[in-house]
């Protein structure tokens, strides 16, 4: 899967690369997890459960999977761990970030996926 910026959708981009910056004002380390993806990726996805949609819109380039590091030390010794609990408060942090960017947040939906950030209507 693809974790590049410059894979997105160009009007997506634009979004993208200020959902990364109001993070960062907000002082909250986030990776890109995943970008654009193609439709064998996606086919795999659903078969392993992880989507729950036959066409995602990572493989228009108007999505964007983002975590969180709730450890992030750039010594040498450091560690860095990815906070994937959808039950931890910087979620919601995030979550509203994207949203008054535009986004639709995944982690409104029945199917919680509190990392993606896709292109609203």
């Amino acid at each position: 899967m693809d974790t590049r910026l410059d894979s997105l959708d160009i009007g997506f981009r634009i979004r993208a690369f200020e959902l990364l910056a109001r993070c960062a004002e907000a002082r909250i380390p986030v990776v890109v997890v995943n970008t654009r993806r193609t439709a064998a990726e996606q086919a795999q996805l659903l078969h392993d459960g992880h989507s729950w949609v036959a066409h995602s819109a990572h493989q228009d380039g108007r999505a964007i999977d983002i975590c969180p590091l709730e450890i992030f030390d750039l010594s040498p010794i450091g560690t860095m761990k990815l906070e994937w609990n959808s039950d931890h408060p910087v979620w919601e942090r995030i979550g509203r970030i994207g949203e008054s960017l535009g986004l639709v947040w995944g982690g409104r939906w029945s199917k919680r996926d509190c990392s993606h950030f896709e292109q609203g209507s």
